[in-house]
């Protein structure tokens, strides 16, 4: 009971920012104060909500961003894993046949050709950079595939890919 009414400045009043008060002296109806209060509070760790949420979208975003590039490298793994398999298998088998050595020597140095499947976000720099060990024979590629300036990849587009064999 220590604050003054705004109207006629009596004191003994309760709080009137905090619950409805009519003032006994003036009968002035003191809610309008209390909205007036309520609206001119501001609102306490607003800021912080805000951070949090700003940073828990940016956390989903780089997380996505992550398990699509991991998705990406599990795919070429998969690939060159198969790729060195069938390679082995076609090596393995080669050997196993019983010809001269002036033979097998020659087959052994012949290339081999793989058909690759273009896929989203592929371009002959990347891909000579997995099959060859250097983006920079990427020309090859384009040379092999009479690809022409200016060109795209279409996804699903098969590119033949010459890979010689030591």
């Amino acid at each position: 009971m220590n604050h003054n009414c705004p109207v006629c400045n009596k004191a003994g009043l309760p709080d009137y920012t905090k619950s409805e008060v009519v003032c006994p002296q003036c009968n002035s109806d003191l809610k309008a104060f209390l909205l007036l209060n309520s609206i001119s509070t501001p609102i306490k760790g607003r800021f912080g909500t805000y951070a949090l949420v700003g940073v828990s979208l940016l956390a989903i975003l780089f997380l996505g961003l992550f398990i699509e590039s991991n998705i990406d490298r599990k795919e070429i793994l998969a690939t060159n894993i198969i790729l060195i398999d069938s390679i082995s298998t076609l090596t393995s088998n080669k050997v196993n046949l019983e010809k001269p050595k002036e033979e097998l020597h020659e087959i052994e140095s012949k290339e081999a050709t793989v058909k690759y499947v273009v896929k989203k976000g592929d371009y002959p720099y990347k891909i000579a950079q997995f099959f060859y060990g250097d983006g920079n024979r990427y020309k090859q590629i384009e040379a092999e595939n009479k690809l022409e300036q200016p060109y795209t990849l279409k996804v699903g587009q098969i590119l033949l890919i010459k890979i010689t064999q030591d």
